[in-house]
Order: C-alpha cells, then structure tokens, then sequence
C-alpha cells in the first residue's frame, strides 16, 4: 500500500478533525476504549493551540490514520499519540507515521519528545520498537460535581500580575518547574479560552494554586499544589471541595485530574476527596 504524509499546524479545518474524529470513534466501537483523552481533541480547533498533526492518506484519499503532537508548555518539547485506522493496523502505517513525526520534530528544531498511550502490551511493543522506551506513567482520576458549603478556611480567586513570584515559588516546590516554564504556564492559563488560573489564600496569605482546563469531558485540574510548610493542614482537601462546587455551578458533571502512579500521599487525598481511578496513561521517551 502506498502511504501518502501531510503535515498540518493547529487550528485544523472541520472536515480533518471530523476524518480523525471518525477513526477515534471506530477505535472506541472496535476495541471499547476511548482514546481522545491522549490526543487533546478539544483543543485541535484552537488556533492558541501549539503543535501539529501528522496525516497518512491512502491513494484513494482516506485517512488511514494520523499522529498528534502537542506542544504543552510552549517550550518546543511535544508530547505525541500515534492513532491508526482499526482496519489497517499491522501494515506498517504507525511506524511510517513515527517517521514523519520525527522528521517534522527536526525541522522545528525541537528539544524533546514524549510519546503517550495507555497501558497497553501492543502499544508498548510498537513505541519500544520505534526507539522510545518507558519513563512515567500517570493516573486519570474522577469525581463528580456536587453543590456543598464551600470551606471557609481558604479563599480562592483567580491570578494577579503581582502573584507571579509566589506563583512560580509555589510550582518549583510542587512540580520542580523552572520560572520559564511557571511563565509560560500563566501566559496558556490566563489568555487562552477555557482555561483558568486561581490562587488560593488563607487568612489572607497566598497558601496555594489551581488551574482548571473545562471542556467537553468536564472540569480538568491540570495543577495542584500547596506551600509545602502547610501540607497535612487540610488546605489540598478544600481546593479539591472548591473545584467540584465549581464544577457544579458551572453545569459540568464530573472533576478530572491526572497524577503520577507513584505519588501516593497525593493518592491518598484524592481519593478520600472521593476521586476514582479510570485509567492508566504512560509516557516514553527516546533511548
């Protein structure tokens, strides 16, 4: 078979992300799992959005599968998800596909890549095969939205110019971020639509931070975390009841996060704020 590539940047055009949402959907009736979550659909029409696709086409013009790069963080690293047609895998499209990406994270001068999939024996074989070997995994976890009294020992309110110090304090004692990349998490969450960026104050004093990514699949927590000294001190708990009273009003049914599989006290409270695992995503990298 002949195997024709495209590459195209974001916002992709309606009648691409309805061929690519078709093979998402084929996927999900074939195998019953549900891979958009890897491939940040919801964010393909956003022009905001940093990354591109990869594209391979048959001679008869059908769309036989594609790849997904993301850009996250603005930083030139990008994150990927390669998704092949049910009726034309084991025909060595995902490695041609692998190809193109590799070639196109060249040209962009791109200083790192991460490929991403479920815990899956096959995918693993494949991305092993590629070059990539495994790195990290995380769990997605759930909750429903519910009405309740909100904790009166935090006050929550969205970012201001002059918290961006205490900002990138508070994401290099959580996650180990550098400043530029605490910068340009502020820059995604504060100018691009659906995304939002809180502080979190107690007694008037900064304790802790929320970003929230809303969408299709409900509320998304996309970063977490409290000053250290002030851990164990309830303040986690009380941003996690905030967020699902605000998923609440917001008319969304359900509170998303992903965490590391090995950050167990982190776990702990989301699960005692009545977070259930759903699935596994794990990471690779080149080796």
């Amino acid at each position: 078979m002949n195997i024709y590539l495209m590459k195209a940047s974001f916002p992709m055009d309606e009648l691409t992300i309805k061929e690519m949402m078709d093979i998402i959907q084929k996927t999900k009736e074939q195998y019953h799992q549900d891979i958009s979550p890897l491939t940040n659909c919801n964010d393909w029409g956003n022009y905001k959005n940093i990354g591109f696709v990869i594209l391979a086409y048959s001679e008869e013009d059908q769309l036989l599968g594609f790849i997904v790069a993301n850009d996250l963080f603005g930083l030139n690293t990008y994150e990927w998800t390669v998704v092949v047609h049910p009726e034309y895998r084991r025909m060595g499209i995902g490695r041609v596909l692998v190809d193109g990406l590799k070639n196109a994270l060249n040209e962009r001068g791109a200083t790192g890549d991460m490929a991403v999939s479920f815990a899956d024996e096959v995918g693993h074989q494949f991305l092993h095969q590629q070059g990539y070997e495994y790195n990290s995994s995380e769990a997605t976890l759930q909750a429903p939205s519910e009405k309740s009294e909100v904790s009166n020992l935090i006050h929550v309110r969205f970012f201001k110019e002059e918290d961006k110090n205490k900002l990138i304090q508070l994401m290099h004692d959580g996650f180990g971020d550098l400043p530029e990349e605490t910068e340009e998490l502020i820059s995604l969450n504060t100018t691009t639509k659906g995304r939002s960026l809180y502080m979190v104050e107690r007694n008037q004093e900064i304790v802790g931070t929320v970003s929230l990514v809303e969408n299709e699949t409900g509320i998304w927590i996309t970063a977490l975390t409290v000053d250290p000294i002030l851990r164990g001190q309830g303040i986690g708990s009380s941003i996690l009841q905030w967020v699902k009273n605000y998923a609440y009003t917001s008319d969304q049914y359900k509170v998303l996060l992903e965490v590391e599989i090995d950050n167990n006290s982190a776990i702990s409270v989301y699960k005692k704020a009545g977070f259930t695992p759903i699935n596994q995503i794990d990471y690779f990298v080149r080796a």
